[in-house]
Order: structure tokens, then C-alpha cells, then sequence
């Protein structure tokens, strides 16, 4: 009975360990930081010009703390100047998931590129413990990449 318990719990261990492999998190976060400084965060090729009564009027969408974004084309307002689209491209699909996405600023009376917005993320590679949830990692930094974004934005009246 005592090789028993010993072989199903060995059995239990591999199992429970599959997929887990020590230092993959560590390879891709190093990567993850490798290409979001070749890339990533928030490039601005031309400013929007937007009024007051545009921004009262919510044709772009706002944080609660008053910041303006962009959304995807399908969500948009039917007045907003901007919309956006999004492309995700995986870098690894398994365990740890691991990603790209750019989101490309669409000016909307032109269709012209406005800006482009690109950030990296990990998902998982976690022992499975089944206790947790799966650690992550991303780069930029979303609140930074937030503030860029406002750079976009050229306020009437303001002459930045």
C-alpha cells in the first residue's frame, strides 16, 4: 500500500507540473522588455484637434478622471474624430501566453494614421497550483502609456 501511495503521488506531482518549466517567465519577461524598447508605448504622428463642446458633447471616450482615449471603429461615436483598430499577434500561444497588440489610430475624416500605440504582455508560466491566479507581466506601463495618449489631443485654445 506504502509504493502505492508513493507511485500516485510522484504521479500527482508530474501531472500537477506539466507545462512548468523554471526560467520561462523570466526568458519572456526579458524579451517582453527587449521589444517594448524597440517599439512599444505611444507614437504620435499628428495631432487631433478637438473643441469643448466636443469633448462635453463625449464624441471620444474619458476616464473618470477626465483623461480622453480612443476606442475601436465599432464603438465609436458617429461624431468622433479618431477611431481605432486593433491587431494582437501572439508570440507564444501556450503556457506562458505571451503577446503583441497595436492599436493604430485612424483619423476619421481621412482614414489617415494618427498615431500608433503598441504594448507586449505575459500570461502564466506559473507552477500549477491550482491556488492562485496566473502571474502576468506587460510593457509599457498602461498608466504612462495613458499620459502619452493625452499628447495626441490638442485641446481649442490650447497652442502646445
Amino acid at each position: 500500500m506504502n509504493k502505492l501511495m508513493i507511485a500516485l503521488l510522484t504521479f500527482i506531482t508530474l501531472v500537477g507540473c506539466a507545462g512548468y518549466v523554471p526560467g520561462r517567465q523570466s526568458y519572456w519577461d526579458a524579451k517582453i522588455r527587449e521589444l517594448c524598447a524597440k517599439d512599444g508605448g505611444v507614437t504620435i504622428f499628428e495631432r487631433i484637434h478637438i473643441s469643448k463642446v466636443e469633448v462635453d458633447r463625449r464624441v471620444l471616450p474619458m476616464t473618470t478622471d477626465g483623461k480622453l482615449g480612443f476606442t475601436l471603429k465599432e464603438l465609436a461615436h458617429p461624431d468622433a474624430p479618431i477611431y481605432a483598430e486593433r491587431k494582437t499577434t501572439y508570440l507564444n500561444e501556450m503556457n506562458p501566453q505571451v503577446g503583441r497588440v497595436e492599436w493604430t489610430v485612424i483619423r476619421h475624416s481621412d482614414q489617415a494614421v494618427v498615431a500608433r500605440q503598441i504594448s507586449y504582455g505575459r500570461f502564466g508560466g506559473d507552477l500549477p497550483t491550482g491556488l492562485a491566479h496566473d502571474s502576468s507581466f506587460s510593457c509599457p506601463n498602461p498608466n504612462q502609456m495613458m499620459s502619452d495618449v493625452q499628447r495626441l489631443f490638442l485641446l481649442e485654445g490650447e497652442t502646445k
